[in-house]
């Protein structure tokens, strides 16, 4: 017995992507880099909980792990992922259905410590 696979690239050609990509999480990791490199950064944890759908992103300024920001992706449909940035003593600062958005966000606030 044998299995073959079917495919069928014009499926892939218009499927609407959803998700996070490898290539977002490179950018997220970047940022930490850059303010590790600046010593603004202690710490990066990296929080995924497949039962509600959320991915999170904290970011640490000291050793005593208090979230100085949060890069938070959530499910919230079949083909959707809300993004969300929370800053400590603020609460969230920007909330967005796109990613590049939300990371502007969050890039300019690495960037104001620097």
């Amino acid at each position: 017995m044998s299995f073959k696979v079917i495919d069928n690239p014009d499926f892939k050609k218009f499927r609407k992507q959803s998700g996070f990509s490898n290539a977002q999480f490179k950018r997220l990791a970047g940022l930490f880099s850059r303010g590790a490199t600046e010593k603004v950064f202690y710490d990066i944890a990296v929080d995924v909980d497949f039962d509600t759908g959320t991915c999170a992103f904290t970011y640490f300024r000291t050793n005593s792990y208090v979230p100085y920001l949060q890069f938070v992706i959530r499910r919230v449909g079949p083909q959707t992922d809300m993004y969300e940035v929370y800053k400590e003593g603020r609460g969230r600062i920007a909330r967005s259905g796109l990613f590049e958005r939300a990371f502007a966000r969050i890039e300019e606030e690495v960037d104001s410590l620097m």
